[in-house]
């Protein structure tokens, strides 16, 4: 085996573990867990158990005190679990919950709802990433 394809599965196997690890918290309601893409793409397929809050295009909305009250009202005093596409719109709305809103115990799911279906754990409806979408999410 390649050091290049050793390398690889190493990651995918430590990205498994934490998703894993993640997935049990969420499923012992230990954690809310918040879903930051648009409605529609919610709609269209979510992890079992978020509650959708839209962040925005680029998590621009997570800056306005409208935001904070509905992830306030979400999460109900919960540590909170955020995710979209790939990571990036709900990484910025955990920083302006944590940094702005002065919010406690919030994560962001690295490779988001993407990487939570590619590594098999549930998904209620179907994922799918339109690309060009996600470039103009992730944008930075």
């Amino acid at each position: 085996m390649s050091r290049l394809r050793a390398e690889s599965l190493g990651k995918r196997y430590r990205a498994r573990q934490v998703v894993n690890d993640l997935s049990l918290e969420v499923e012992s309601g230990e954690v809310a867990i918040i879903d930051t893409r648009e409605p529609e793409k919610f709609e269209q397929g979510h992890i079992p158990g978020a509650v959708n809050v839209p962040a925005g295009e680029n998590g621009v909305d997570s800056h306005s005190e409208e935001f904070a009250a509905k992830f306030a009202e979400a999460t109900e005093g919960k540590p909170a679990l955020l995710y979209c596409n790939t990571g990036n719109r709900s990484a910025r709305a955990t920083d302006a919950l944590t940094n702005e809103h002065g919010a406690e115990g919030v994560r962001s799911l690295v490779g988001g709802v993407k990487l939570w279906d590619d590594l098999d754990f549930p998904v209620e409806g179907t994922v799918e990433v339109d690309e060009d979408a996600d470039d103009e999410e992730d944008e930075d």
